[in-house]
């Protein structure tokens, strides 16, 4: 882990992520689930790939709190979401509203120095790509479990254990 010699931000690299590849590879998630079991290991799986982002959240959060960005009135933080899943957030330090005007404003503003541009532009880089795969695994856990309700409701009305009104469209 080596902070870029111009910008001293220390972005992520392939060996942060050996752990989740391990972990949340997709190969189980393209088959036919022949079980609910088969789903709830996909949702477990998706949820501990989740848990295992945490720590490389809060270790681009440190990074980023370095020179020269902690001189900028903006806050590079954690943003949780109503799914459980943590997302990173810029965050302005005078009024703690959204930070993303004033990072449009200071990332294009030619009076910043170059190296304050710069490290904008790295930690900005990935933090869109950090939420993005937040995002897909907490997708991947809502999928999961709504289909093994889904999976579930069908075997009990095939049991005849229970019965839908005629005009329910829930069948997405």
């Amino acid at each position: 882990m080596m902070n870029n010699p111009t910008t001293g931000y220390q972005p992520l690299v392939d060996d942060d992520y050996k752990m989740q590849v391990y972990v949340s590879s997709l190969k189980g998630l393209l088959k036919p689930f022949k079980s609910k079991g088969e789903l709830e290991l996909l949702e477990s799986n998706a949820r501990a790939a989740r848990e295992m982002m945490e720590p490389l959240m809060r270790r681009l959060i440190q990074s980023a709190r370095r020179y020269p960005v902690r001189q900028l009135p903006l806050v590079f933080t954690i943003g949780p979401a109503p799914s459980g899943a943590n997302f990173l957030r810029w965050r302005n330090q005078q009024n703690n509203k959204t930070g993303t005007p004033a990072f449009c404003h200071l990332i294009g503003d030619p009076k910043l120095p170059q190296r304050a541009r710069d490290t904008l532009l790295e930690i900005e880089k990935d933090r869109i790509v950090f939420n993005m795969q937040m995002s897909v695994l907490t997708f991947i856990i809502r999928q999961a479990r709504e289909c093994q309700e889904k999976v579930e409701q069908a075997e009990r009305l095939h049991m005849g254990l229970l019965t839908l009104p005629e005009n329910n469209e829930r069948g997405r």
